[in-house]
């Protein structure tokens, strides 16, 4: 009766959510705090919208790299109807219609938040090495997530392909 309590209670976590508690620690911060970051770039948008953006995104990669087509399109539609401004659901649906553009505004925009960060003097470490770490990371995880976006979702739930080709 206690197992059954337990399940009933606190049912396991789906792919998805899994996906989603673990890329907490790969973000490292939630949101910037930074003021030098706050204000919005040449488009209008805050680094935390892209910010908000990216943590579906490496969500969804992490999904890809574990072979989880389910879960990958549950994080998908979590980043469309997640939003919470109207700023976040424009870069929401263009990271989803168009993922190279959006790749390359967030690459650029997050270029240039690390150099702004660099060169300030009471900079947090914490925010240029989160910065940089996406920087790193972003050309790949978008090359992953386009080439997903690319295929027939149901010939890759059947197929395995994505375990062998990104499990390194």
């Amino acid at each position: 009766m206690a197992w059954e309590w337990m399940i009933e209670n606190f049912p396991p976590l789906s792919a998805a959510d899994k996906a989603w508690r673990d890329s907490l620690p790969l973000i490292k911060i939630e949101r910037f705090s930074s003021e030098l970051l706050t204000s919005d770039d040449a488009e209008g948008y805050s680094i935390n919208d892209y910010w908000w953006v990216l943590r579906y995104l490496l969500a969804c990669d992490l999904c890809i790299q574990r072979n989880d087509v389910v879960a990958t399109i549950e994080i998908r539609q979590r980043l469309l109807d997640e939003w919470t401004s109207k700023d976040q659901a424009v870069l929401a649906t263009l990271a989803v219609a168009d993922l190279p553009r959006f790749i390359d505004a967030c690459e650029a925009r997050v270029e240039t938040s690390m150099f702004i960060l660099i060169d300030a003097k009471d900079s947090s470490m914490l925010e240029i090495d989160a910065l940089a770490h996406f920087y790193d990371t972003l050309r790949p995880m978008g090359a992953r997530l386009e080439a997903f976006q690319a295929e027939n979702s149901g010939d890759l739930a059947m197929s395995g392909k994505y375990r062998e080709l990104f499990a390194a």
